[in-house]
């Protein structure tokens, strides 16, 4: 036991490699960015502008359903490497957010026009952002040993969550009582300002040689064997459940507290500061036993949370019980907490299981698969809610209307991907896991590497990312 315990305070020790603390410090930057562009100010906007449920679920998708770009762009990455693909996505994609932020000024415009301008730019910021994304996870899974990505991934989340406070408390302050048109755009500057400062740190992360040997040679991909690789396609599908359960959490619930709770913008942006603090205080924990128990536990637990969370939130729109300034604080903070160890699990467990060879084809079906039923489950919920529209009915102490039916059908779809999640694969921390090997295809494409069970692999592709 003491070599074991010496082992671990030996590893606890071991320091990142060179350029983890810049990337880390991207995570900061970025985050003070796409918390403002892609969350709750950014969605008060476009409801002050007159928004409908749909459109807000539009808005909601653009993020998750552009990631569908990372198809393409899996076969540029070998050639043009991993730091200048996201250089260029993320570069390009803050001239945009310098364009959100000159919307609110243009008062000359009609409201419809202005939603349809905001519309435009954030279409092109996530569009930007979708082919550049797919570089992250195989550039930082070759950067971080495996037996140090719990701790990074945690540190990453720790930045990122510190990035996301920082823009929530200046929103807070800046929108007001009585948000305007240029309290919005300051906003959105501060915004375009944070992704600016990003590219200085992502400058200084190493770049590295891509290890696929599917480079731009005519070999064809063998896409439907690498997505029925067992371990990977049940990850894959608990992942469809989770995100067609949670997709639209966080802008119906604002659409919620803002229309049927009364609550004005500067509230809701300030209790969003409290998902922050519970990530916060629950992501050093998380660094110190993920690496030990693995991710499945967590993701488990992460489920079972959202479940609580959801009922509560049905709760509330059933007016069971009272939609209280405590009550929204406490599911903030409960909805943080889960939230962030369900990323840090999950990038990890799917670090572990997509193997060197090929990684970056099989990460871009993983995110392009679970992003897009994220980008289309806000849109259908959102077409739920304006279908249903002012109807309710009254069944004893329980209102049904269109958000505790949205509530409640999002906490029974929780209950299913929680369910499943029971058969998710995962070597014990610490153990050697098993390869396969795809035969070459016919065409003449290269084996790829498969997690599994394996016959006749090479020792040399054995290695686990």
């Amino acid at each position: 036991m003491d070599v074991i315990e010496g082992a671990r305070t030996a590893e606890r020790r071991e320091p990142l490699p060179p350029g983890a603390f810049d990337a880390n410090l991207f995570s900061l930057f970025n985050a003070m960015s796409w918390q403002i562009t892609l969350g709750s100010p950014a969605i008060l906007y476009a409801k002050s502008l007159g928004a409908s449920a749909t459109v807000l679920g539009v808005i909601a998708s653009l993020s998750p359903l552009l990631v569908i770009l990372q198809i393409p762009a899996a076969h540029l990455l070998p050639k043009y490497g991993y730091r200048r693909f996201i250089l260029a996505g993320w570069g390009s994609r803050t001239v945009c957010i310098f364009g959100l932020a000159a919307v609110p000024l243009l008062v000359f415009l009609d409201m419809q026009t202005r939603l349809v301008l905001v519309l435009l730019l954030l279409f092109g910021f996530n569009l930007l952002r979708g082919m550049a994304s797919g570089a992250w996870l195989p550039w930082i899974s070759q950067i971080i040993p495996e037996r140090l990505r719990g701790r990074f991934l945690s540190r990453d989340q720790m930045f990122g969550q510190t990035g996301c406070l920082l823009s929530l408390v200046m929103a807070t302050i800046t929108l007001g009582d009585q948000p305007v048109g240029w309290r919005f755009s300051l906003v959105f500057l501060f915004s375009a300002v944070g992704a600016s400062l990003s590219l200085v740190f992502i400058r200084k992360v190493p770049d590295v040689t891509a290890p696929d040997q599917l480079r731009a040679s005519g070999l064809r991909v063998p896409w439907l064997q690498m997505a029925r690789y067992r371990p990977f396609l049940k990850l894959t599908i608990f992942n469809l459940l989770y995100v067609l359960a949670i997709g639209g959490i966080g802008v119906f619930s604002i659409a919620y507290l803002r229309g049927e709770a009364h609550y004005p913008e500067q509230w809701i942006v300030g209790l969003s500061t409290m998902a922050v603090a519970g990530a916060m205080v629950t992501l050093p924990i998380t660094a110190r036993a993920i690496d030990r128990i693995g991710s499945r536990p967590i993701l488990l637990g992460c489920m079972a949370g959202f479940v609580a969370i959801l009922l509560a939130w049905f709760s509330t729109a059933a007016g069971i019980i009272n939609c209280s300034v405590g009550l929204v604080m406490l599911l903030n903070l409960a909805t943080g907490v889960v939230a962030v160890n369900y990323a840090v699990a999950n990038n990890r467990l799917a670090m572990v299981i997509v193997p060197r060879m090929g990684s970056n084809h099989f990460f871009a079906i993983f995110t392009v698969t679970t992003n897009m039923a994220a980008g289309l489950s806000p849109i259908a919920w959102g077409l739920m809610l304006d279908g249903i529209g002012p109807w309710h009915r009254s069944a004893g102490p329980v209102d049904l209307n269109r958000f505790s039916l949205f509530f409640g059908m999002a906490m029974l779809m929780a209950v299913v991907a929680a369910t499943f999640g029971l058969w998710l694969e995962e070597k014990r921390p610490g153990a050697r896991h098993v390869h396969m090997a795809m035969e070459p295809q016919a065409t003449g494409a290269s084996p790829i590497a498969v997690g599994g069970t394996p016959a006749g692999m090479p020792q040399d592709r054995q290695q686990q990312i």
